[in-house]
């Protein structure tokens, strides 16, 4: 099949063509729009043909307009750590700073001990080590602490002292006692409860150790994308707490609810669903749009389990949740924002994110901001990460010549969907569309899906359409998980059902077909060199 390349470079200012024309005031006559905080409430390209579209409609939002007397805040703003273990120094004889911690929650028990332990993997010669210790318990005098060189030495934190105080908490320095020692390996810390009647935690700890490597350091590998694939789900917050969704969700399996602490050291407290970028935070449902994020997971992954709708990957993909969107930073920077924390938990900390659901976006003129999304996007294609997203809802408008991003990027691993009707047999009214710049359509038209609070609606666009075209990347990952993104975008245009409706609107002329392009990722191998179809 040959499909049209898009445009390398999006000129600026751009003149549009089509019937998309940016509306002086929102349309305010559906019954169900998600409108997004902004200038107009609307996707940006509505052309005012509101009597035709379904009652449900869903504008595709576009986020908050950066404010020009504002200065302007790059990714970079909110910094993302690597993890819990970091390494400085490569030369020889170079200074070299460790850390490890663990989070074992663990009970201490009346007349027993318990033990944790951290490793290192380099073999770094000690002058400092200090201990960080996070122990709760009612009758510290009751207590015997001591920590475990890979060696076999042992210092005593701790020896009954204290007597009825609570807690050994604090930075213990224990340089003294393993100084010289090697790091490498594993240490222990063993705690043991003397009495009875007194039990507490061993909540959490960690090592620093500083000292001299004797040779060349290489840093520690990070660890290998395992499990099911993931979706980061960019939009409002996604009800976690949704019967549809509890069990689709990715937990994060290395922080702890609730705690306020950044157990897995990536720069977020209390990530366990994702991360909210408008508030920096781990509570993912704070701020606008969380039906409309909501929804688009529940399209993904709803379980099967005879409620509501059940999604195209369930069972077979869990959903990430990239929240707040809509709130604080405007919509470009909160991208930023979100593409660093997804790229840092995949390299750095084996989270298998596959793909990115983008049902938003909005037109950008201007040279720079087109810069900043072609950098962000391209960080994701670095990343292998697949970015699935949604055409704009402009009653028919041609896309071909608009600066809709992230849509329009021209970048191998980005497809962009445009919204087919209830019956699949036509190019929704709603939907735009542009041979040279939209792959391919989907159902977008009366989708049943989760809202917040338990329960499910259906709703119609372009936002609708998209989720399922990433759903259906999920399955393929999931059948093949040596695929990279740029060969399930491939597939996905191979595989099309060609429809006569699509002929000159989107570039393979074609909707989606969900059979054959999980059928094709199980019999891709691949070949060198690999050839992909060129946007």
């Amino acid at each position: 099949m040959t499909v049209t390349r898009k445009p390398t470079s999006l000129p600026s200012p751009i003149t549009r063509t089509g019937e998309a024309t940016r509306p002086e005031t929102p349309a305010t006559t559906e019954s169900r729009v998600v409108a997004r905080p902004g200038k107009n409430g609307t996707d940006g390209f509505d052309s005012g043909k509101t009597a035709s579209r379904p009652t449900n409609f869903v504008d595709r939002p576009t986020g908050h307009r950066p404010d020009p007397s504002a200065p302007v805040l790059p990714a970079t703003a909110f910094a993302f750590g690597p993890g819990k273990l970091a390494l400085a120094g490569r030369e020889a004889s170079t200074p070299v700073t460790l850390t490890a911690s663990a989070t074992p929650n663990a009970a201490v028990k009346d007349l027993q001990a318990v033990t944790s332990t951290v490793s290192f993997d380099q073999d770094v010669a000690l002058d400092s080590l200090k201990l960080n210790l996070d122990l709760a318990h009612t009758y510290k005098g009751d207590l015997v602490v001591k920590l475990t060189s890979p060696s076999g030495k042992t210092a005593t934190v701790s020896d009954r002292q204290g007597g009825s105080a609570d807690d050994v908490k604090g930075t213990f320095d224990l340089s003294t006692a393993f100084k010289g020692e090697s790091a490498k390996g594993t240490w222990t810390l063993s705690v043991e409860d003397k009495a009875r009647a007194d039990t507490g935690t061993l909540k959490n700890w960690g090592l620093e150790v500083a000292g001299k490597t004797a040779g060349p350091v290489e840093p520690p590998k990070p660890p290998k994308p395992t499990g099911e694939p993931i979706v980061a789900v960019f939009d409002g917050g996604v009800d976690f707490k949704h019967a549809d969704l509890d069990s689709a969700m990715w937990t994060n399996p290395n922080e702890i609810a609730g705690d306020g602490i950044d157990n897995d050291g990536n720069g977020v407290k209390d990530d366990i669903h994702g991360y909210n970028v408008g508030f920096n935070s781990g509570d993912v449902m704070k701020g606008d749009g969380t039906d409309h994020g909501t929804h688009v997971a529940g399209i993904i992954a709803a379980e099967d389990n005879g409620q509501g709708n059940t999604g195209i990957a369930a069972g077979k993909a869990k959903v990430m949740s990239i929240g707040g969107l809509y709130d604080g930073a405007d919509l470009l920077t909160n991208f930023e924002r979100g593409v660093d924390y997804i790229v840092n938990m995949k390299q750095n900390h084996g989270a298998n994110i596959r793909a990115l659901n983008a049902s938003f976006g909005d037109e950008y003129r201007d040279a720079a901001s087109q810069k900043r999304w072609t950098a962000a996007v391209q960080k994701l294609a670095d990343a292998d990460i697949l970015l699935v997203a949604a055409t704009a809802n402009g009653n028919g408008s041609n896309m071909n010549n608009v600066a809709d991003m992230p849509a329009n990027l021209d970048l191998p691993n980005v497809i962009t969907v445009a919204s087919m009707d209830r019956n699949n047999d036509k190019l929704a009214r709603f939907s735009s569309h542009g041979d040279k710049v939209v792959e391919l359509a989907a159902v977008g038209e009366d989708v049943l899906s989760t809202v917040p609070g338990g329960d499910w609606e259906k709703m119609s666009g372009t936002s609708m359409a998209t989720p399922t075209v990433a759903a259906t990347a999920a399955l393929m990952f999931a059948a093949n998980p040596d695929l990279t993104a740029a060969q399930v975008r491939d597939l996905l245009v191979k595989t099309v059902e060609v429809d006569p409706d699509l002929k000159g609107k989107v570039s393979t002329g074609g909707k989606l077909d969900i059979a054959a392009a999980v059928k094709a990722a199980k019999e891709f191998v691949a070949t060198p060199p690999t050839t992909v179809a060129e946007r």
